[in-house]
Order: C-alpha cells, then structure tokens, then sequence
C-alpha cells in the first residue's frame, strides 16, 4: 500500500451503470409527534433518463463520516491521504486496486461496516491477537450459540470487535479485503413519469434507534445518507425494473386492488398519479381500491391530502387501517 496524490471512481457506479440526480426537493411526511422519520425527496433526473411506474430506484449510498472517522482513529490515518491499493495486499475484486484513491473516499464509497461480523472475519482477528486472553474470547465468540447471541442477535460488527480487542494489529489492507462491498440500496419509486417528465420521487423511512449491541444509537446507512441531502445535492443511482412484472394492466379499464402500509404507498402513489394523467387524456378507468395502514392519522397517514383529494377526484377508493389510535381498538375503515 503506497500514499499517493489522485483519485480513482467507484466501481459500484460503474457495475450498475448508475447517473447523478440532482434533489429538487427533500421534506418530512411525519408528524413531529410520531417520533419517526419518513422523507419525500424528489429528483431531477438526466436527460434521457426513463423509468416506469413499479420501477426501483437504486442508490449508491455513502458512509457517514462519524463511521469512517472510527476506522481512521483505530488504524492511526488521515482521511486526507492517498493510497494506492496493489494487487498483492489481498485486496477484493470490490476495491479500486492499482489506482490513487483518498482514504476518505475509499472508505465512505467502497465497502459496508454495519452487517455483523462474520466467522472468517473473526477468525481473521484471531490470526492477528497478540494477547493470549483476548485470542481466547475471540475464539469463543466461533462457538455456534455464542456466534449467535452476542455477533448475530447484537448486530456486533468487524470494527466494534476491533475497538474492543486493541491487542488485534491486524494490517489495514487486510481489513480492508475482509470487508464486503458497499451494496445498492432500491426505493420504490413513488411518482409517475406522466405527472412530471424528467423527475422521480422516492418514499424513505430513516432508520434510526438504539443499537442492539447497547452501544448508541444505530443508523441505517442509505436512508440516513439520504435524509441528509439537500437541494441540489447529487446522488448516484440507476432504474431498476422489478421482474416481477409489478406494473399498472395496459388495459386501463382492468380494476385493480392496491394494499400498501406504510412506505409501501411508495409505487401507489406513482400508479395515482398515471390513472389521473390517464384519465385527463379521456382514458376509462377501471375502479381501484387502496389500503393503507399507519399508526396514527395524526402522525402517519403519508401523503393524506393527496390520497383524500384522488378519492374526491374518482381515481381511488381509500381504505386506512389505523393500530395506535389512543382509545381506540386497532380498526379498518372507508373514507366517505
């Protein structure tokens, strides 16, 4: 491993041939009350960019500085330097070997620091222990049921069981080629090309909470990375068209059933937005039923103006289902 002075891609864009979109629009659909986070961000896409209703957008996420900041203070580096990562350092098929790279960037856009550990990877810890008790501990967490409570059940990864086992001095590259590839994230795209040409809109529940191990706080990488985005910020992704077929009929007049709680409104709200394109240029539509279920109307029922004035308009009828209402048993209703 040689510092350097240029940087290299990433090779994630490339293998999914992703685009740069620029956010329009990034705002909260939850209630301060609910004590969650659900985001609407709306996308300007590039020119000759085009998906369909149903279609997935994929994210390249990136992580969080606090995140690579844990790695650079457990390996004494700075994030400003540049590696040049060779062949021979073990590195995966997943790093940008053979060509300068920050160390910043490598470790925000390459690989995944949050899945559990792996067998191998402690076993990798092992090999690199120098302090007979703590190669002890380490080998006892490769028993099955202990594997299984205190790595898998507690969600401990490769870099928490680093900062607690000091007496590991495992080379950085050889962490590094331990470590799987940063992975596209899929939204649901929840808006229609035929409501606004040239822009998508994603639906993105934050995930946030304490960690199972009992250390802090937890947060999901993608959702948070996006959370966090700002108007005109960039961000790297692709379409991706589900096999599953999961599409509005081509026979426009075919009644269709629509059951999504939650961020699973996401691709209906898409499908809303055609029926009412489609019915403004004199198509007939078949009838469609939506149910939606949330917790609480005051605090989750995303996108209700909309879902309320589609039904008004006679592209929808609107079935909720509502578990956290004080007072009440947990119920199903029909909006009149």
């Amino acid at each position: 491993m040689n510092f350097v002075s240029d940087v290299s891609g990433t090779p994630l864009a490339r293998t999914h041939h992703a685009f740069t979109s620029i956010v329009k629009r990034n705002f909260e659909l939850q209630h301060e009350d609910s004590g969650r986070s659900t985001r609407h961000i709306e996308l300007t896409l590039p020119e000759g960019i085009h998906y369909q209703e149903g279609d997935h957008l994929g994210v390249l996420p990136q992580n969080p500085s606090e995140l690579t900041e844990r790695v650079l203070s457990r390996f004494n580096l700075n994030g400003q330097d540049y590696v040049n990562l060779t062949g021979d350092s073990g590195s995966a098929a997943h790093l940008p070997t053979g060509k300068p790279v920050k160390l910043e960037e490598l470790l925000s856009n390459h690989v995944e620091f949050q899945e559990p550990a792996t067998r191998s990877q402690i076993r990798a810890l092992v090999t690199h222990t120098v302090c007979p008790p703590h190669v002890k501990e380490l080998e006892d967490l490769l028993l099955d049921n202990t594997y299984k409570q205190e790595i898998l059940n507690k969600r401990i990864t490769i870099l928490d069981l680093l900062e607690k086992y000091l007496a590991c001095e495992i080379p950085f590259e050889r962490f590094l080629a331990l470590l799987p590839p940063l992975k596209a994230r899929y939204y649901s795209i929840s808006s229609s090309p035929l409501h606004n040409e040239g822009e998508a809109s994603i639906t993105v529940s934050v995930v946030r909470g304490e960690a199972l191990s009992g250390n802090g706080e937890y947060k999901g990488i993608a959702s948070n990375y996006l959370a966090e985005r700002s108007q005109g910020d960039k961000i790297a992704c692709f379409i991706n068209t589900p096999q599953s077929n999961f599409q509005l009929p081509k026979q426009t007049g075919k009644p269709i059933i629509m059951i999504g709680p939650g961020t699973g409104i996401a691709p209906f709200r898409g499908f809303i937005q055609s029926r009412r394109a489609l019915k403004e240029k004199g198509e007939t539509l078949g009838t469609a039923h939506l149910y939606f279920g949330c917790r609480n109307p005051e605090h989750d029922f995303l996108y209700q103006e909309e879902l309320v004035q589609a039904e008004q308009e006679g592209l929808v009828t609107l079935h909720t289902a509502y578990s956290r209402c004080p007072g009440q048993e947990k119920h199903m209703s029909r909006t009149d």
